[in-house]
Formats: C-alpha cells, structure tokens, sequence
C-alpha cells in the first residue's frame, strides 16, 4: 500500500470523523482519480475504519464479574487462613509479573516498529511511461519513461534523500531545515527549494537548474563539486564537470518535442542523446569544428534515426554506426 501524502491523510481524518467540509471531500476525490491504486487504497482504508467502529461497539468484557468468581473460587479452595493468603498473595504477583512484561514487550515491540518504518521502509517506483508522483512532505517529481526512485516512506529529520536512476524533473518543497538530497550511481545532489531536471545516465549524468540553486557533486570525492544556478547545466562523467548555460527547455521530453534555434551541433547532440537515451557522438578528426555548426531546427514524432538523418542533410555531414553508436563525420 503506498504512503498517503501527509495533507490527504488530515482530510481522510475528518472525513472518517465525519467532520469534512465539501471542499475537503474534492480534494480527496480530485486526488484518489490521479490513480485506481489511490481509489483502492481509501477504499480498504474506509472499510478498515468502519471495521473497527464495529469492533468499539460490541459489548465490553465484564471484568468486574469475572474477578468476582475467581474471588469466590479462591474463597472456596481452602479454609486455612494462610494457604487463602498465600494464594491471593500468588495472584497478586503473578497479575503484576504479566502486566509488567505485557507493558515491556509493547515498548519494545513499538519502538523495534517505528524504527524499522522510518530507516528501513523504502517505496520503489519505476516508470513504465512518463509518470507524475508526490512525495510525502510536498515535492513533485515527474519521472521519465524507464526512471527508477526510491524513497523512505517518512523522511528523516535533518534530511530528505532519495535514489534515482534515468531521469526526471523535481520541484523540490522548500524547507530549509531538512535538506532534499538526490543520490545518484556517481553524484550527490543537495537543494532546499527549486526546480530542475535530472538526468542519471551510465555514460554521464546531467542537472539542469530551471529556479534557485542546486549543489552537483561526486559522491565519491564530494570535495569535486560545482553550483548551478538557474538556465545553467552540468554534465559530469565521472572525471570532470562541463558546465554551461542552456538555451532549449530541459522538459522537452514531457512535450514529446526537440526545439532548436541557432544552436551548436555540439549541444544538439548531448541532447539527442538525452532524448533518447541512445549514445549520439561527433567524429572531430575527421571534421574538425563540426561541433560548432549552428542547428536549427525541430523534431516531432521522428525517430532517432530521422532526426540524425535531417541532421546530416541540413550540415552536410555524413553519419555511420558504429556498435550501439550513431556517429556524425
């Protein structure tokens, strides 16, 4: 079952306590309609609800008249004064033994459960096409086509860390006390609020900041670093980080478009490549400066293949394949 966000579980609340408002009802309703799994999930939370409201009202155990009749069982068991009190005593005992360990073991058992929920509880989500998830504590994170996140169901305190792999776009919550970090399979990515995509290829990885600032490091040699602010990129290898503005909206991808207007064949690529996640390169030895020819043009429904093919016929260039490469010369 997946983790409500935190302003649809105090709605739920209400609505269950049957305080609601209709406003808060569309909310809910506008919420749960994003997905059938988020309909299903209020469905069986409701029915759990309306369960245990059941299970309050059946008649209550008599405790009084049971402790009654063993009073009178222990009574009867024998006349002696001091077997009656060593009984008693014996009861006494044993009922303050049991409540003792009862008490013990539900704090070990509540806090055993606790932990394990907050450290070790992680939603994983890959994406079978273009999807749009929240997180719990408000950021909104749009994963692309074969993306994989994941994220502990309750944050830590002093930090908001998730995994990614692939790419996606996030509008980050601002909150300036816990931290929102992206670990990636080289980089480490620190924000407290703004917008920018993500990119965590095998080859290289990229962030390209649309607002605020966002800290791009390796994780491995985290003093290796660089900061970015908005309309600036990064692409790191694993060696060295290129930084540069970009001129194209990082979001293409949503629109299923690549827009190009006086750009150089170098950036057309390296997004090419991006766009779809099929390495695209340029053999500078044999036409030196190609990576400088200005590109202008757009791309639709085309496949890679079309649009190298365009390429090559608006520069002049020729273009091969070599083992999962497409090569401009």
């Amino acid at each position: 079952m997946e983790q409500l966000p935190d302003h649809i579980k105090k709605l739920l609340l209400r609505k269950l306590h049957g305080i609601s408002a209709k406003a808060d009802d569309k909310i809910i309703a506008d919420w749960a309609s994003q997905d059938p799994a988020y309909e299903e999930e209020i469905a069986q939370l409701t029915t759990t609800w309306r369960m245990t409201d059941e299970w309050l009202e059946e008649k209550e155990f008599d405790t009084s008249s049971a402790w009654s009749k063993i009073d009178q069982r222990i009574a009867l068991a024998t006349e002696k004064k001091n077997d009656t009190t060593n009984t008693v005593f014996w009861m006494n005992t044993l009922l303050k033994t049991l409540v003792a360990a009862a008490i013990v073991a539900g704090f070990i058992f509540g806090g055993w459960f606790w932990y394990n929920k907050r450290q070790e509880s992680f939603t994983i989500i890959t994406a079978a096409t273009d999807q749009h998830i929240t997180l719990s504590e408000g950021t909104t994170v749009w994963l692309r086509k074969g993306a994989t996140i994941r994220f502990p169901q309750i944050f830590k305190a002093d930090e908001r860390k998730i995994y990614l792999s692939g790419e996606a776009y996030f509008d980050v919550k601002a909150i300036i006390q816990q931290p929102f970090r992206i670990e990636t399979g080289k980089g480490l990515i620190t924000v407290l609020g703004t917008s920018f995509l993500v990119n965590a290829g095998q080859q290289h990885e990229r962030v390209a900041v649309v607002t605020g600032k966002v800290l791009f490091a390796d994780k491995d040699h985290p003093q290796k670093r660089c900061t970015l602010s908005a309309n600036e990129e990064a692409i790191f290898t694993g060696e060295t980080f290129e930084r540069k503005t970009f001129t194209s909206s990082p979001l293409q991808w949503q629109q299923e478009e690549l827009s190009f207007r006086s750009t150089s064949l170098k950036e057309v690529i390296q997004t090419l490549t991006i766009f779809y996640n099929h390495p695209v390169k340029i053999d500078s030895t044999q036409t030196p400066g190609a990576g400088e020819i200005s590109i202008t043009a757009s791309f639709g429904k085309e496949s890679l293949y079309q649009a190298v093919d365009e390429i090559a016929k608006l520069t002049g260039l020729h273009y091969r394949q070599q083992q999962d490469t497409l090569i401009l010369y």
